[in-house]
C-alpha cells in the first residue's frame, strides 16, 4: 500500500526523461529561477485534499533544485474552472495543472478508467493501482498522456473516494437507491453509474447543491465526506452510506512547454516529489476518514462504513454496475482496460 511504500527514487517504468539525441540539457547549468505556474481547485486550506500533495511537491521541487525552480500555486480555480485550467496547459499558458480525471478525460478517454465504480474497497488498494510504483495501470494512464503529445503525465496525486449522501434513507444496496434522484457531477459516467444503482440523476452546479437538497430539486450527492460535512450538508442530508463507488482523482499534468524547459534531472525530480507528495495525499486521506465519519455521527448523520456492509450488499452493487464497466471497456480502450483489471488482481492477490 502507500502508506508503506517507499518514496520513488527515479522515473517510472517507461517514462521519457531525455530530449531527443543530442538536444542540450536545458537546466543543466540554470543560471536564472524558473518559476512555473500551478493552477487547481482546491481550496489551499490545510484540511483540503489537495493542499497536502501540492504543497508537499512544491516544498520538494524548490528544495531539490535549491531554489532554482520555484512554483506559483494558484488553488481554488483562480486561473478558471477545471475545462478552462485544462485548455491553458494543453496551451501553454499555464505550466502544470492538478484536475480530475473525468475532465482530463474529455482529452485522454482512456482516464475515465479512474471513474470506474466499485472496482476498490479501500484507499490501500486504491494506491497499489493507481500510484507511481510503475504498476501496469499506472504506465497505461502516463502512455495516454504522454503518447497523445500534447502534455505530459506525472502522477495520480491526490485521491480520496466519493461519498453517498442523501435526504431521505440509509442506503446498503441498490434496492435502495430507487426513487431517488442523485445529484452528479458532469460527465456522462457518473450518470451512468447511479442510473445503473436505480437512482435517478441530476446536474446541479455546486454553489446550488445546499439548496437543491433543501428544496428537494435532489435526493442525494456523491461528494467526499470530508466536502460534505465542510459544507455543512449534514444539516439537510441525515443518511450516508461510504460506499466507496469511485475515487476522486487528482493528476498532475505539466504542459508540453514547461516540460521542455526542465533538464533531464529536473524531470527526474518532479518524479520523485510527486511520488512523496502521493504518500502525503494518502497519509492525509487516510488519517482523517474516521474523523470525518464521527464527525458527521456527532452531528446526527446515520453513517454506514464499507466494512459495515456485509459482502452480498457491496456485490449486489457491483453486478448492477456491470454494464457500465461493459460500456466503458471500449472507450478506454482493451489496453487501458486490461493493465487496470490486472493490476487490481495483482494487487489483491499481494493483500
Amino acid at each position: 500500500a502507500c502508506g508503506n511504500a517507499p518514496a520513488a527514487s527515479a522515473p517510472p517504468e517507461g517514462t521519457t526523461s531525455t530530449g531527443p539525441a543530442g538536444e542540450a540539457d536545458p537546466g543543466a547549468e540554470r543560471t536564472e529561477v524558473l518559476t512555473l505556474k500551478l493552477g487547481a481547485l482546491g481550496s489551499g486550506r490545510e484540511d483540503d485534499v489537495q493542499y497536502y500533495p501540492i504543497t508537499r511537491f512544491i516544498e520538494l521541487v524548490e528544495e531539490k533544485s535549491g531554489g532554482m525552480i520555484h512554483i506559483e500555486y494558484f488553488p481554488n480555480g483562480q486561473l478558471g474552472g477545471e475545462p478552462e485550467m485544462l485548455d491553458q496547459v494543453l496551451s501553454d499558458t499555464l505550466d502544470l495543472g492538478v484536475l480530475s480525471a473525468n475532465v482530463l478525460g474529455t482529452v485522454w478517454p482512456e482516464l475515465y478508467a479512474y471513474n470506474l465504480p466499485f472496482a476498490f474497497d479501500d484507499l490501500d488498494s486504491l494506491w497499489d493501482v493507481c500510484g507511481m510504483e510503475a504498476s501496469p495501470f499506472y504506465s497505461a494512464m502516463q502512455g495516454a498522456v504522454d503518447d497523445s503529445g500534447l502534455a505530459h503525465f506525472v502522477s495520480s496525486f491526490s485521491a480520496e473516494f466519493r461519498g453517498c449522501q442523501n435526504t431521505k434513507r440509509p442506503i446498503r444496496s441498490p434496492e435502495d437507491f430507487k426513487g431517488l434522484t442523485y445529484r452528479v457531477m458532469a460527465g456522462e459516467i457518473f450518470t451512468d453509474i447511479f442510473r445503473a444503482l436505480g437512482a435517478s440523476t441530476a446536474t446541479v452546479t455546486f454553489a446550488e447543491l445546499y439548496t437543491g437538497l433543501q428544496q428537494g430539486i435532489v435526493d442525494g450527492e456523491d461528494v467526499g465526506l470530508s466536502m460534505y460535512y465542510d459544507n455543512a450538508f449534514y444539516e439537510v442530508e441525515k443518511y450516508a452510506t461510504q460506499f466507496n463507488i469511485t475515487a476522486t482523482i487528482n493528476a498532475l499534468v505539466v504542459s508540453n512547454g514547461a516540460w521542455d524547459k526542465l533538464s533531464e534531472s529536473e524531470r527526474r525530480m518532479f518524479f520523485e516529489a510527486a511520488a512523496e507528495a502521493e504518500q502525503a495525499s494518502y497519509d492525509h486521506v487516510s488519517g482523517n476518514v474516521d474523523r470525518y465519519v464521527e464527525l458527521a455521527r456527532e452531528k446526527g448523520v446515520d453513517v454506514i462504513t464499507h466494512d459495515q456492509l456485509t459482502a452480498e450488499e457491496v456485490q449486489a452493487c457491483k453486478d448492477a454496475v456491470e454494464p457500465v464497466w461493459e460500456k466503458y471497456k471500449s472507450v478506454v480502450g482493451e489496453e487501458v482496460y486490461n493493465a487496470l483489471t490486472e493490476s487490481i488482481a495483482e494487487a489483491a492477490g499481494a493483500s
